[in-house]
């Protein structure tokens, strides 16, 4: 895969055509390399979902069935499913508010700490190896990369669609 370089340039159409080409390439990248780290954690049956639940109350602490619908983006029971599926492997547990008892509140075991440290233990023992076969020029450049990359997500640039 070859670098893109966007122009910077009077000329809207070229920039334009630039900036498709960036899109395509670095939308590629991205989804090659999602790839690649999740076949880090093969032999692990959980979903995307399931795993970002996972994460979440593993990194941040207990969480209501709503709160994780609206961090998953999902109706409750979409995510009610969700947490049926983690807590049947062993993964989370409900237990009732002490503040209010028609609240259920879901936390992670110690089994779902476990099974989310391990993926990323081998996650980054692939990305440790791949970094450092890269030139520190190369490594300055994807930390500086990186600071972008995490920009966008919350960008308040709207798809015109």
């Amino acid at each position: 895969m070859t670098p893109i370089e966007v122009p910077v340039s009077d000329d809207r159409e070229s920039a334009q055509r630039a900036i498709e080409e960036l899109t395509a390439s670095f939308t590629d990248a991205v989804a090659r390399l999602y790839r690649r780290l999740r076949a880090e954690r093969a032999g692990d049956p959980m979903g995307d979902s399931h795993r970002s639940v996972l994460r979440l109350l593993v990194s941040e602490g207990p969480h209501t069935l709503r709160e994780l619908s609206e961090y998953e983006h999902v109706k409750p029971p979409s995510m009610n499913q969700t947490v049926n599926w983690l807590e049947e492997a062993g993964l989370l547990a409900r237990t009732s508010d002490p503040s209010d008892g028609r609240k259920v509140i879901i936390a992670a075991t110690a089994k779902g700490e476990a099974v989310i440290e391990e993926s990323r233990r081998r996650r980054n023992q692939w990305l440790n190896l791949q970094l450092e076969a890269l030139t520190s020029e190369e490594r300055r450049v994807l930390a500086r990369a990186s600071s972008i990359i995490v920009r966008l997500p919350d960008s308040l640039a709207r798809s015109p669609l």
